[in-house]
Order: structure tokens, then C-alpha cells, then sequence
């Protein structure tokens, strides 16, 4: 192994190591680190520093340590800094090492309070890495109003493992499955799915709920099956069963929709809004997303494929030997120690129309 890298995770959930990955206890952001960690551990050591966490362990990726032991005699000899979606511990980082490559890795959209960060983390030459090309976008959309320069910003994506593809489960072809990401857009969802059943009086969409029962009522909604919150292998045995991922939600834009990807790549097709967030980077084959107010076409879609189901797989730059080798690259091109130079716009993104500023 030639270099230390540390992430700094002020947001943990769940302080684990990768050896929790296969107990299903870790949460979405802490998985997809530890993933990308493990398929970089031929090459890379690493240090964490995880909030949550109150004492010292290690694996074979690397060692664990508390939030709190942050130092700058800590990063002293490390390669590069991740710091995942925190702006201000990534500026605090830089100023504990002036000379390696800081990294932000966000894994969500940045809120109103913080539309100056971008000048700042500019003048730190720290880069944000996004969760998608989509996600990048709306980054630099969101900061160009209020910031007269700009950090670099790409994109990496989270991973979908290289092992995760379709088998021969058998279909119902009756069955959707909303499985909840979180619930967003739930009301929406139940709307379209009601409409576009009037017609097909035998589809039942099933629906995960990851914080617990959501219907209150005493009875659910005709054809409306309220699962309860399922493992990560029972959403995927689901998914495999079902005729689709249904997910016409048009309001909320996800940086990333893991949900989806994995949908895909174990050849499930999904129903979602074109044009909003990622989903055209996750599910934009084979007619998977589409204007979902027009219920006419998502009703004909669904009948397309109850008759013929279609080839579906995840986008290959989506599997975890893609992001791999980027997170390679990216991490072992700066191996002098020289941070990323400042006020850098992403190229083809800085000539598009910024949005106005939030009041």
C-alpha cells in the first residue's frame, strides 16, 4: 500500500468498519464510503474519523478513530483528505494541512445557509466531488449567484456492486414496488399508481417503508401493499420479483438514487420523471423515464412491459470497477502533495444560466 488517505465523516450515523458492511446496519452514506474503501485497499490505507465514534479500531483497510483526535499532527503524513459533506470541516482540514489535496464528497444537495462556501472553499483549493453529473450541476448552479469564483467540482458516482446483476426469478408482472427513499414523494406516487389502476384493476404495488408504518388510516389504499422496513437483501429479492420499481414522483431530485441503480442492475426497470435529478443518468434506457404527469404514458408503459419485459442493466461507468478507478485516479494524481489550484469552474458548466438566488 503507497498512501495514507484520511476521511473525516462529521455526519456519521453509524461509526463502523467495513467489516459491518455485511450486517446491514450501516447507513446509506457510511455504505457507500466503506464500499469504495474496500475496493481500494490494494492500494490505498486509510484513516477514518468518525463522528459517533469513542474509541480506536482497525481492519485491513485501514485504522478508525474518534471525531475528536482530528489533529493537525494526525494528517500530518497523510497523501489526501476526504471529507464527506461537511464544507467547514473540509476548510478546518486545510488549515490542519496546507499542502495536500482536500476533497469534499457530497452526498447531498447544499443548503440555503450555505451559498458562500463556494469562494471559500476556492480560496482553500479544496474540490467537491458529487454523486452525479446531475448533482454536480445543481452545485454550481446553486453557488454561481453568490460567489465570484469557484472550486472545481466534478462528479464520481456511488457504486453498485460489480456482483449485483439480474438471475432467473421468476416475474409477477401484476407487481410494482415503491421501495421507499425515504417516502418523499409518497402522496404523489399513491396518485399516479391510483389513476393508472383504474384500468389495470389487478397491478398491487408494494411499498417498503424504512422508518416504519406511514398509513394511518384503517385501511390502506386499494392495491396498496405497506411492507414495513425490509433488509437490503429482501429489497432485492423484491426488486427481482417485481415488474418494475415504481417511482413517478416529480418534486424531489436526488443527488443519487442507489435504489434505482440497483434496480437496474439486477434488470428491473423503474418508472421515474425524466429530467429530474440523476434519473436520467441512472434509468435512461429503454423508455424508463418519462413525463410522469402524463398518466396515458406511464400506463402504456406499464403495459409494454407486462407484455415483454425489457433488457435492463445499470450503466457500467455505475459499477464499482468504474468508480474504483476513478477514485484511483483521482486520488493518485496529486502524489507530490500539491492542493488543487483555486477559482477553477467546472468546463461546460460555466456558461450556463445561473439560477437566482434564494431570498
Amino acid at each position: 500500500m503507497s498512501s495514507a488517505i484520511a476521511i473525516i465523516d462529521p455526519f456519521c450515523l453509524t461509526p463502523s468498519t467495513t467489516k459491518a458492511l455485511d450486517t446491514e446496519q450501516v447507513g446509506g452514506t457510511e455504505a457507500v464510503v466503506l464500499r469504495v474503501v474496500q475496493a481500494l485497499s490494494d492500494s490505498f490505507h486509510f484513516h477514518f474519523y468518525q463522528n459517533g465514534r469513542l474509541d480506536m479500531d482497525r481492519d485491513d483497510c485501514g485504522l478508525y478513530r474518534p471525531l475528536d483526535t482530528v489533529s493537525a499532527a494526525n494528517l500530518a503524513g497523510v497523501n489526501s483528505i476526504i471529507v464527506i459533506n461537511s464544507w467547514k470541516t473540509a476548510l478546518k482540514a486545510r488549515k490542519l494541512n496546507a499542502n495536500c489535496p482536500v476533497y469534499l464528497w457530497s452526498h447531498a444537495h447544499p443548503g440555503r445557509h450555505n451559498r458562500r462556501m463556494g469562494e471559500a472553499l476556492a480560496d482553500a483549493g479544496i474540490e467537491i466531488i458529487c454523486a452525479s453529473r446531475a448533482h454536480a450541476d445543481h452545485v454550481t448552479r446553486f453557488l454561481v449567484p453568490e460567489n465570484r469564483r469557484l472550486p472545481k467540482i466534478g462528479w464520481i458516482y456511488s457504486p453498485v456492486e460489480d456482483d449485483l446483476v439480474a438471475d432467473n426469478t421468476p416475474r409477477d408482472h401484476d407487481r410494482l414496488l415503491f421501495p421507499g427513499m425515504p417516502l418523499r414523494g409518497i402522496s404523489e406516487i399513491l396518485a399516479t399508481f391510483n389513476a393508472v389502476r383504474q384500468d389495470r384493476p389487478t397491478l398491487q404495488l408494494d411499498i417498503a417503508e424504512p422508518a416504519g408504518p406511514v398509513w394511518s388510516g384503517s385501511f390502506p389504499p386499494a392495491g396498496v401493499n405497506f411492507l414495513g422496513r425490509l433488509s437490503r437483501s429482501a429489497m432485492i429479492n423484491r426488486m427481482r420479483r417485481s415488474l418494475c420499481v415504481f417511482y413517478p414522483q416529480t418534486r424531489h431530485d436526488d443527488p443519487f438514487n442507489m435504489l434505482l441503480a440497483e434496480a437496474n442492475a439486477v434488470g428491473t426497470p423503474v418508472i421515474a420523471q425524466k429530467g429530474l435529478g440523476a434519473n436520467d443518468e441512472i434509468a435512461g434506457t429503454a423508455g424508463q423515464t418519462l413525463d410522469t404527469n402524463d398518466l396515458k404514458a406511464v400506463g402504456e408503459r406499464l403495459d409494454m412491459w407486462r407484455l415483454a419485459q425489457p433488457a435492463i442493466d445499470v450503466p457500467p461507468a455505475l459499477r464499482m470497477t468504474a468508480v474504483a478507478a476513478a477514485w484511483h485516479e483521482k486520488l493518485g494524481e496529486r502524489t507530490l502533495g500539491r492542493p488543487n489550484p483555486p477559482g477553477v469552474v467546472p468546463h461546460g458548466l460555466s456558461s450556463r444560466p445561473a439560477a437566482a438566488p434564494e431570498k
